[in-house]
């Protein structure tokens, strides 16, 4: 029987060294096309030991919970310092359609020892990574790890390690730790393992979520330990971050005893670098022990791209990043590049980490240039470079985005300064789509004598962008007419009288354009689209010097501003199309004591000043109140309800030779009256609630004291509960009085509520003459709450004697209703009531006849009235009722 037993215990001592085995692992995948991808399983195994998979079962993530699993052959291994190996298994599935599949791999188990595993031995191994099948975003292909999951420390020393993770698709990558996982026996997959635990530490153990460090400051005891790093994809759509597939590997540290300490990085700074440009740079790292150090580098740009770069370790604590990418690298999202160094330690080489990115930038648009045709410029640039790589639907789907300002700005980007910034005074004027584009023509608001300067930028449709071009400039030349005079010369509704002139276009191609010729004068009310002819002028052989000038009669100027435009003709044929001007429609708004000018115009020159002119009210005269530079000008100090009249006079020109200057033109005349129509500002209250008295005091700032100077009146609002409406609840007469007392005679039974007072000011006329005040915005809300009180006494008796013969509370408020019902010592209902007041007299409600002297139960529910509405509160307790005696029947 002992030999049996032994044999036993070895037997299954044996078939667990087969099975301890995994360290580390993960789950990749790329996709190949339609709904079909290639997965690759990683593992890290124990060399040491009998277990060896040549196959492992893959749940797709698309099977049904109990059914038969594929299995995936092993491809390659390479071993590994430290009793491990590498072992690469792949495969390809082809799913049916869009979804989440949890992609997971269960094997036993993982090797002995594992410190923060409990019983890590008989834990079986499982790894998972989510793959997202989703049209709006999109096939995704998973990150790649390029550092190896397995890695050693030194005990009481800081530890990092990064996964080196690259995304082929340049999506935002976020990291953080979770715990490692095991089977789920019961739903299939992976589930987090109870019996880890995060590794002791001295001060801390994370993740940075943007560079994906892990640090473990610092390891407490010797041992293998596990951690799993959650590695998730974002993906921008429409504005939003749309998570599209996830990584977790479960990675292994071996902690051992050590004096040695790790070597630091001299932190390098994230760069840009321009498609077909070079960037490089030295990465340098120290070792405090003197060690030599080793330096590794690993990073999509090194052999994740089409164009990879170099890394050389100078073998001095020195190495030189070297790459020059092309269009297929240009991204939105930065490459991560993480750089590595190893002290050679005759103990345990320890490593530091440092991660830095680099933005692949398009290429700026070359050799742009303008050139002015009449009153627009025309934009040209050379084919872009990226155009014959990138795909024709991203080259469709490209844009080129037009900034321009007034003048020169001379803008050199510094490294990263991609696009146009705002500090350089261009604006985005327009937006042209598809790479193939190479002209533009710009005819917004385009005047003579302007120098008009432009910057192109190249968009990607994953919102890459390129640098700016250079700075190029055209200035509008005078072949084409100049409106100057939309000036008002009489304000009537029927005889109204506008003063209209423009001049020639002398810089005229007269060969290309030759005589005889004329104009054609075009207007419409408004300030926009002149579109009637109003005037042509007679043929004249030669484009004459002097200024064209024509007297618009019998119009409308009081409610109606006046465009125009001007069209030039050679023969019968259009050369060109005056830039629009219209009059300026002079717009009144009145305010308490004061009037607002706007002046609303639609002209190509430049105004410096606006001079205002008034008429008083009696006055028959206008006379200069004011000047500005602003298309707006506030009258103050006037008396309300009084009439005043106005017109504005623009004084500007073209900063150009050739015309009249100063250019200037009167508005119609406007007239109007001021109105009180600004509410005071709100007081600023205060509320002090007194449950004895049953009583809130209201007290609040007076505004004249600070802010207004026209309060005579205020408004107090209330709502009996917190979320409420406020509704009027009274009326305090006179600006000084600033306080009111709520429920001081109308006893409501609460002063529980939210209350605001508001200001308003004199009765005037309004706009329609009808007089009215302006009340202010509410003042802050102030809210309190009742004191409910409620308390019933132990003990009566209803013997008729005129003392304590019926049940009733101690004095109570704030109470709404109750429901209050008494048993028996037998579980009888004997007496119920709803009213707070109670009023038992010791009789049972069904008989009428009074109950026996003893000891009677109560239940109790108290609606109290508070802030928050009707709050409940339930108790019980005893009634001692002796000496009872039937009422006396009066």
């Amino acid at each position: 029987m002992r030999q049996l037993i032994l044999f036993i215990s070895l037997l299954l001592s044996s078939l667990s060294l087969l099975a301890t085995h995994n360290r580390a692992g993960e789950i990749t995948y790329s996709h190949i096309n339609g709904f079909t991808y290639e997965i690759t399983i990683t593992t890290c195994t124990k060399t040491s030991v009998i277990a060896d998979r040549q196959w492992l079962k893959i749940d797709w993530g698309d099977v049904a919970v109990g059914a038969e699993l594929d299995s995936l052959e092993r491809e390659s291994i390479f071993t590994q310092q430290g009793d491990a190996q590498i072992n690469i298994y792949k495969g390809t599935h082809t799913y049916s359609g869009p979804g989440i599949y949890e992609l997971s791999v269960a094997d036993p188990n993982r090797n002995e020892g594992v410190i923060n595993i409990t019983n890590s031995v008989n834990q079986i191994f499982c790894i998972h990574s989510t793959l997202v099948i989703n049209p709006q975003t999109g096939h995704n292909n998973s990150v790649q790890l390029l550092n190896l999951p397995k890695d050693n420390a030194c005990l009481f020393k800081v530890f990092e390690h990064n996964p080196g993770a690259f995304d082929p698709d340049g999506d935002i990558l976020t990291y953080s730790i979770i715990p490692p996982a095991g089977e789920d026996s019961e739903l299939g997959g992976c589930a987090s393992l109870p019996s880890y635990s995060v590794p002791a530490s001295d001060v801390s153990f994370g993740i940075d979520p943007v560079t994906g460090t892990v640090t473990w400051d610092s390891p407490q005891q010797v041992g293998e330990y596990n951690i799993a790093i959650l590695i998730e994809e974002w993906r921008e759509v429409a504005g939003q971050l749309i998570k599209v597939g996830d990584v977790v590997r479960d990675m292994q540290v071996t902690v051992e005893l050590c004096t040695n300490n790790p070597p630091e990085f001299v932190q390098e700074i994230d760069t840009c670098v321009e498609a077909y440009s070079n960037v490089s740079f030295t990465v340098e790292a120290t070792d405090p022990d003197g060690d030599n150090i080793d330096l590794n580098a690993f990073g999509g740009p090194l052999t994740e791209v089409e164009h990879p770069g170099n890394f050389v370790d100078n073998n001095d604590g020195t190495g030189v990043f070297s790459w020059t990418p092309e269009c297929e690298e240009i991204r939105a999202t930065p490459y991560q590049m993480t750089f590595q160094a190893v002290d050679n330690s005759a103990q345990i080489d320890l490593v530091d980490y440092m991660t830095m990115n680099i933005t692949v930038v398009a290429p700026a648009v070359e050799n742009p240039a303008a050139e002015a045709d009449g009153n627009s410029i025309n934009l040209t640039w050379e084919t872009h470079l990226c155009l014959d790589i990138i795909s024709d639907v991203d080259a469709n789907n490209a844009t080129y985005k037009i900034y321009r300002r007034s003048g020169f700005f001379g803008f050199d980007p510094s490294d990263c300064e991609l696009g146009v910034p705002e500090y350089t005074g261009y604006q985005l004027i327009d937006t042209v789509e598809g790479l193939t584009t190479t002209n533009y023509t710009d005819t917004q608001n385009l005047f003579y004598g302007g120098e008009y300067c432009y910057m192109i930028v190249m968009c990607l449709p994953d919102g890459s962008i390129s640098y700016a071009s250079e700075e190029f400039c055209a200035e509008i030349i005078k072949d084409v007419p100049v409106m100057t005079n939309a000036d008002v010369d009489a304000t009537d509704l029927t005889a109204g009288e506008m003063y209209v002139a423009w001049s020639p276009p002398i810089e005229l191609d007269t060969e290309n354009f030759p005589g005889p010729y004329h104009y054609e004068l075009r207007h419409s009310e408004g300030l926009n689209g002149a579109a009637n002819v109003i005037f042509t002028s007679p043929m004249q052989t030669e484009v004459v010097n002097e200024d064209t000038t024509f007297v618009h009669s019998d119009i409308n100027t009081v409610d109606f501003g006046h465009v125009y435009t001007v069209e030039f003709y050679s023969g019968e044929d259009l050369v060109q199309v005056a830039t629009e001007a219209s009059s300026i429609f002079l717009e009144l708004l009145p305010g308490d004591n004061s009037m607002t000018l706007v002046m609303n115009m639609n002209v190509p020159w430049i105004n410096q000043t606006y001079d205002i002119y008034r008429r008083d009210p009696g006055a028959t005269e206008f006379l200069l109140v004011g000047s500005t530079e602003e298309e707006i000008y506030e009258d103050i100090d006037l008396i309300n309800n009084q009439e005043y009249c106005y017109y504005v006079t623009s004084n500007g020109g073209y900063d150009a030779p050739g015309v009249i200057d100063p250019i200037i033109n009167d508005s119609q005349e406007a007239c109007a009256s001021p109105v009180d129509l600004t509410p005071p500002c709100p007081p600023e209250l205060n509320v002090e609630g007194d449950c004895e008295l049953e009583t809130a005091t209201l007290t609040w700032t007076n505004p004249n004291d600070d802010c207004a100077d026209d309060v005579t009146q205020y408004f107090v609002y209330y709502s009996p509960t917190e979320y409420g409406e406020l509704t009027y609840l009274t009326t305090i007469e006179g600006d000084e009085n600033v306080s009111f007392v709520f429920n001081e005679l109308a006893q409501i039974g609460s002063i529980a509520g939210c209350y605001a007072v508001t200001a308003l000011d004199s009765l005037l006329p309004g706009l329609d003459g009808e007089l009215r005040r302006n009340e202010s915005d509410f003042s802050n809300i102030f809210c309190i709450d009742n004191c409910p009180e409620y308390e019933l006494p132990n003990v009566f008796s209803p013997n008729n004697d005129g003392s304590n013969d019926v049940f009733i509370p101690f004095p109570y408020k704030f109470i709404d209703s109750i429901d209050f019902q008494v048993y028996n010592r037998w579980g009888d209902l004997v007496f119920q009531t709803l009213d707070p007041a109670i009023g038992w007299n010791g009789t049972d409600q069904e008989s009428g006849n009074i109950c026996s002297d003893g000891t009677y139960f109560y239940t109790i529910k108290v609606n109290t009235i508070r802030l928050a509405g009707i709050v409940t509160e339930s108790y019980s307790g005893t009634i001692t009722l002796f000496d009872g005696k039937n009422p006396v029947e009066e």
